[in-house]
């Protein structure tokens, strides 16, 4: 491997052409061959529906087939909506849990999780654990907490040794040593961790330990998805302790692997890691070739998030190169899809998604007490009947005195699932109120990070030699991505806008507060952390205490008076 890298660096041009033509010879045959593939199971589909085998219909479209991603999703709905009239749940759950499978391929988090959230909630009805199991699994990767993400999967494992589904058992013993190999990475950059050192060493044990004992489990079921998948950890740990010989070792083999199985989702995040390893190498030419690949792949199956890593490798390489130009092309496609992706991949939605199935459950348990207290009435009543023949009016007397009690009791635990529904219901109003305060912060955090790209790029310009009509057309590049922001940085501007009458009262009651300090003050209001804040402004830590301290002396604050107390005094004199 690296004789032939040198030759391709002696000889760049032959190299460059060479990659470019054999790149795309290999591609387009590789994506012919699924074009066939596709058409004959799309065939064999149709026969499926005519015997109304749904099962065997969500067994072809449950893995990743040459199939595009609108034919997937239009049959998927199709299959819900004929478990839904056959009443048949496990095939409905099923078809979810496929269908939330789909979505995460896609990248669109909230979508994936709301699937992945009704099957659990079947799962849990019908009692089927084995598919209980792979909902939370599935459902796990999604979490950006690793901890709250090795629990669930820890929940997940002790399912499928129960049931002794090795299969499921190999890719979740996998999946939790993933968590722990992010927590690992994670707790070794952060300069204050909460764990201790031998805690942090710790977590790459148990990553190991789990890969060791899904490749045991894997030598009995010979899965050759399962050993690809290995080898990607495996090549995952190389990489990130710079052994790339071993590292890209580890990637062709998956990716070998992965092309003959048609897993077009991990062949593709192959490339991107082998294009990011020759990126580190200083292999630029190769970097790029391998970008184009993994590109084109990703576009073709449309999986966003693996396009908006593309895009930041080639902003990385092509700043290498210093063609920053490209770099600048590139960064308008990496930021338009991060911020496609926010919307769909918002953590707090899906809070709100879990409060929303918590209150259904209590009101669908709410319903069987009030049917099951219809129905014990209706018992008790013709007890009462039954007693009149059978025992007299004292027997009737202590029959009626027990409905009674027991219709106490009854109304009592409604009441308080009532209550309980009232407290979920006020937390969900509060959690879509935390969403909305923290999505227009998304939004500024987002147009600070373009900015700041923006204004070392175009101190870097100064540099780049060259006539001056080719820098004129940058920096008209330059002013129309400045333009497309005009109306992000107006959602910035609506932490004002939500106070328009405390603020008001501010400019006319404290005319030494600046804008400055009225932008500082809202994000204070916001609850925003004044580490976060020095990373919105720009500034250092100091500068923002400094700020604050000013503007407490502005505002003529007491010592102990915070500016929570100050808002909610000016709030309530202007109610």
């Amino acid at each position: 491997m690296r004789v032939c890298a040198f030759c391709l660096y002696i000889y760049p041009k032959m190299k460059t052409t060479f990659s470019i033509f054999l790149t795309f010879f290999l591609l387009s045959n590789f994506l012919l061959g699924q074009q066939n593939d596709a058409e004959l199971l799309k065939s064999k589909i149709e026969i499926l529906y005519k015997n109304g085998e749904i099962k065997a219909i969500n067994k072809v479209l449950k893995d990743d087939k040459p199939f595009e991603p609108e034919y997937i999703l239009e049959k998927l709905n199709r299959n819900i909506q004929y478990s839904k009239k056959k009443n048949d749940q496990s095939t409905l759950g099923m078809t979810y849990l496929i269908l939330g499978n789909f979505w995460h391929r896609q990248a669109n988090k909230i979508k994936a999780f709301e699937n992945y959230l009704q099957t659990e909630t079947i799962a849990r009805q019908i009692n089927d654990q084995k598919l209980l199991a792979n909902s939370l699994m599935n459902k796990s990767t999604l979490f950006d907490n690793s901890v709250e993400k090795i629990n669930t999967l820890q929940e997940a494992s002790e399912i499928f040794e129960a049931v002794k589904d090795s299969l499921n058992l190999i890719k979740v013993s996998m999946n939790i040593g993933a968590a722990y190999g992010v927590l690992y990475e994670a707790e070794n950059r952060m300069m204050d961790s909460n764990y201790s050192v031998n805690e942090i060493a710790q977590f790459k044990k148990k990553s190991f330990q789990c890969y060791k004992k899904a490749e045991q489990i894997n030598k009995h079921l010979k899965n050759t998805e399962l050993e690809a998948f290995l080898y990607i950890y495996y090549g995952e740990w190389y990489k990130y302790e710079k052994d790339y010989e071993n590292a890209i070792s580890y990637f062709n083999k998956a990716k070998e692997i992965l092309i003959n199985l048609k897993n077009s989702k991990a062949n593709t995040y192959c490339i991107l890691k082998l294009a990011q390893i020759a990126n580190e190498q200083t292999y630029y030419s190769q970097s790029l070739d391998l970008l184009k690949e993994s590109e084109m792949l990703a576009e073709k199956y449309q999986f966003n998030d693996y396009l908006a890593l593309i895009y930041d490798e080639y902003i990385k390489v092509y700043s290498s190169i210093n063609d920053y130009k490209s770099a600048l092309e590139f960064s308008k496609k990496h930021n338009l899809k991060n911020i496609e992706l926010t919307e769909q991949s918002n953590n707090d939605k899906m809070q709100i998604l879990e409060l929303e199935k918590n209150i259904t459950e209590n009101k669908l348990q709410l319903n069987k007490y009030e049917a099951n207290s219809k129905i014990n009435k209706i018992l008790i009543f013709s007890s009462l009947l039954i007693a009149l023949f059978i025992g007299g009016i004292s027997y009737l007397i202590i029959k009626n005195k027990k409905r009674k009690i027991d219709s106490i009791e009854k109304s009592q635990i409604i009441t308080e699932i009532k209550l309980k529904n009232q407290q979920l219901e006020d937390e969900l109003l509060k959690e879509k109120i935390k969403f909305s305060q923290e999505h227009l912060i998304s939004f500024a955090n987002q147009i600070q990070k373009i900015e700041n790209f923006l204004d070392e790029t175009k101190s870097k310009f100064k540099n780049i030699p060259g006539s001056r009509e080719e820098i004129n057309s940058l920096k008209m590049s330059f002013s129309e991505l400045l333009n497309g922001q005009t109306q992000i940085k107006q959602i910035n501007s609506l932490t004002s806008e939500l106070n328009q009458d405390f603020f008001f009262y501010i400019r006319q009651n404290y005319p030494g507060i600046s804008k400055g300090d009225e932008q500082l003050l809202a994000y204070i209001i916001l609850n925003v952390s004044s580490k976060e804040i020095s990373r919105i402004l720009n500034i250092s830590d100091k500068s923002i205490y400094i700020k604050r301290y000013r503007l407490r002396k502005k505002l003529n604050l007491e010592n102990e008076e915070t500016f929570d107390d100050f808002y909610q005094r000016i709030i309530s004199n202007l109610n």
